[in-house]
């Protein structure tokens, strides 16, 4: 009867998720992927505390590899840290399935495959060989970054696989634009007058913004602000773990730099941004309170408006701007793409 609950359970989630996101294989989906993987392997480089590697196999003309890291104990990483990888409740080991910890979203690399359903079923095949090998060594396995186009599979894998709701990631479609202009007529107008709002704010107030590559000054310049936001949204870290953590994010694959937000002569906001090939990161946002300035229109410039003009600068066809805060990126344009923590080996 408790195995007949479970599966109830798993097919209820799966109906969920197949409606809420069409979950297409885009050239921008493979391209996220192909760079989540490359992250992973990077940080697990740079970091004793975690291991990295991948399972492959083949079906046809098929070929897949999928990542897996591995913690090598959960109680070596902070509260904070834990709490945002969905590890509160465990002890000892875990394997990611997917990888995930250093985009904050799953990867998988699949090719010479004709439709989706070819797909499914070579990365099901994946995920159930990455699930055996890890439950010889860790003591869980999941999947705390989990995209809803790849979750039928994992399911497929792991039917018993306890799921839950984890944030929304969102995604910038930009194109081939010549500037600003261009590309605010590519949008709806209801998405377009958001951005003008946000530009005609920022031309009332005198914002303006730059672009710097990292160095130790800005770094330290960047880390109190991205601290004190931290702390803002429940997270215990100091203006030195913050800046050790960019110094190693440097080390990691892409041209690294900040956009800063200026306002009379003084930097009011940083955001944490890479090119990869023709995408763009932004993330990490660092806020200086600052006396006469209402901080949600900080944000909308340092957070939204500075970057989308960096990425126009630079070439980039889309701004990836990841999980959190999604209401103003979705009502901006942006693409949300349902993100899910996966016990794929749950205790019974």
């Amino acid at each position: 009867m408790a195995r007949r609950r479970t599966r109830v359970a798993v097919e209820r989630t799966y109906e969920m998720v197949s409606t809420a996101f069409p979950g297409a294989v885009t050239e921008s989906v493979m391209a996220r992927n192909a760079l989540a993987m490359t992250d992973d392997r990077a940080l697990c480089s740079l970091d004793p505390r975690l291991d990295y590697f991948e399972v492959q196999t083949r079906a046809g003309r098929g070929r897949g590899r999928l990542p897996v890291v591995m913690v090598k104990q959960v109680e070596s990483l902070n509260d904070d840290y834990r709490r945002y990888l969905g590890l509160t409740s465990h002890q000892g080991s875990a394997a990611f399935i997917g990888g995930g910890p250093a985009r904050l979203r799953s990867g998988s690399s699949l090719t010479g495959i004709g439709h989706d359903e070819e797909r499914r079923e070579l990365l099901a095949t994946l995920v159930t060989e990455a699930v055996s090998r890890a439950a010889q060594t860790a003591d869980a396995v999941l999947s705390p970054f989990l995209t809803v186009t790849d979750l039928p599979a994992y399911l497929d894998a792991a039917p018993s696989a306890s799921v839950r709701e984890h944030g929304v990631w969102c995604t910038l479609e930009i194109g081939e634009v010549a500037g600003i202009e261009d590309f605010l007529q590519s949008l709806p107008a209801k998405r377009r007058r958001h951005w003008n709002r946000d530009i005609s704010e920022a031309g009332e107030l005198g914002l303006e913004h730059d672009v710097v590559p990292f160095s130790d000054e800005v770094v330290a310049e960047a880390a109190a602000g991205i601290a004190s936001v931290s702390q803002r949204n429940g997270m215990n870290e100091s203006a030195d773990l913050v800046g050790w953590r960019i110094k190693n994010y440097r080390r990691r694959p892409g041209k690294h730099f900040f956009v800063r937000t200026w306002w009379r002569g003084n930097v009011i906001a940083h955001m944490l941004c890479r090119m990869f090939d023709d995408t763009m990161d932004a993330h990490t946002l660092g806020i200086v309170d600052t006396a006469g300035l209402d901080r949600g229109t900080v944000y909308h410039f340092g957070c939204l408006l500075g970057p989308l003009r960096a990425a126009i600068d630079r070439g980039a066809c889309r701004l990836e701007l990841g999980i959190g805060h999604d209401s103003p990126k979705l009502r901006r344009g942006c693409t949300g793409e349902d993100t899910y923590f996966a016990d794929l080996l749950p205790a019974t």
